[in-house]
């Protein structure tokens, strides 16, 4: 039975989770020797400890960085250690010098990594990561959750999703401009689901490009409120990009497995994994990154076309049926701990 650790939390009546450890609640001294820890060595302290008395199997670390953190917790306890990296960790972090160092010791001491595609596996191999030590663990979705409606179903018409924290790599600002064109064309209009830094320049851009009248920004919403709007809209536009920063998806947007899950037509980019989980464009509109014509084509495509909307959703649902089901990548999972637990 899984344990989870975590050094805080939230919207914990959202995530309900049988066993937590929450290390911050050992009062102000014990607190104040973590960080002092933490500082100095980068890694967790009390973690390996504690997976002794959870009499614990191996330890999964989600983030690169939270695989080295608990680099000593695997030593102390004297199990494996599995970390999935996601974004971040194998875009920005690699080029910071430190960060080069911990990765390398981690790849050393860690006995198996997870990519959610073939572009994340391939880029771990190339910031040292030990090709034998990768393994491919594409994202499970839970299918009972979302029920596929398709889009000659659908009561909106021209109702164009963008479902992403506003972030520079979720590419909103292509997305704005690719959408002020499409809306010359069509009676469409734009909801935005989600928060983040960029929202008052991107709000800002509405009224620049025209159409602040014809897009809504709805902030973050909870989860079921979000499935509703993917079964309600006409198509999801996720147009990602490589940020200024190095920031990439690393692997594919949830999103946009969520989308293709309902139902939904997605037009995207040729980003990180996306062209994976989209089979290659076979299940979405694909373009390059940054191409705003190419973006409005597949907008146009999808809105002017009721039977390509239809093929991009069956193909959509049909390839998260074959490779995303929960059920399949848990057992899939198990099989990745098992092979470390026995290396």
């Amino acid at each position: 039975e899984p344990v989870v650790y975590s050094r805080y939390t939230r919207n914990r009546d959202r995530f309900p989770v049988d066993r937590l450890v929450d290390f911050t609640s050992g009062g102000w001294l014990t607190g104040l020797s973590d960080r002092v820890r933490i500082r100095l060595s980068g890694t967790y302290p009390r973690y390996g400890a504690q997976a002794v008395r959870d009499s614990a199997d191996l330890i999964h670390a989600h983030f690169g960085q939270e695989g080295f953190r608990c680099l000593d917790a695997k030593g102390e306890a004297g199990i494996p250690l599995v970390t999935t990296f996601y974004g971040l960790d194998v875009s920005a972090l690699p080029k910071i010098a430190v960060w080069q160092k911990r990765f390398g010791r981690l790849f050393v001491e860690g006995d198996l990594f997870l990519a959610e595609g073939p572009h994340m596996a391939s880029t771990l191999r190339g910031i040292g990561c030990p090709e034998e030590k990768v393994r491919v663990q594409p994202l499970g979705v839970d299918l009972s959750a979302f029920t596929y409606r398709s889009p000659s179903q659908r009561e909106a018409v021209g109702e164009v999703l963008m479902y992403a924290s506003l972030r520079e790599k979720k590419g909103h600002r292509y997305g704005l401009e690719a959408f002020a064109r499409i809306a010359a064309e069509f009676d469409a209009r734009m909801t935005i689901i989600g928060d983040g830094p960029l929202r008052t320049d991107l709000e800002s851009r509405t009224a620049v490009l025209g159409v602040q009248d014809r897009v809504r920004f709805l902030g973050s919403l909870d989860h079921d409120t979000c499935k509703q709007h993917l079964a309600e809209a006409t198509v999801l536009l996720y147009p990602s990009v490589i940020a200024s920063d190095g920031d990439t998806e690393g692997g594919a947007p949830v999103g946009i497995l969520e989308a293709m899950a309902s139902g939904l037509p997605v037009v995207s980019t040729r980003h990180a994994d996306i062209p994976f989980v989209t089979n290659d464009g076979a299940a979405a509109y694909l373009t390059e990154e940054r191409n705003v014509d190419g973006l409005v084509e597949g907008l146009r495509e999808i809105l002017g076309a009721q039977s390509e909307a239809v093929t991009y959703a069956e193909a959509g649902r049909e390839a998260v049926e074959s490779r995303h089901a929960l059920e399949a990548q848990g057992a899939a999972l198990e099989e990745r701990y098992d092979e470390a637990i026995g290396a």
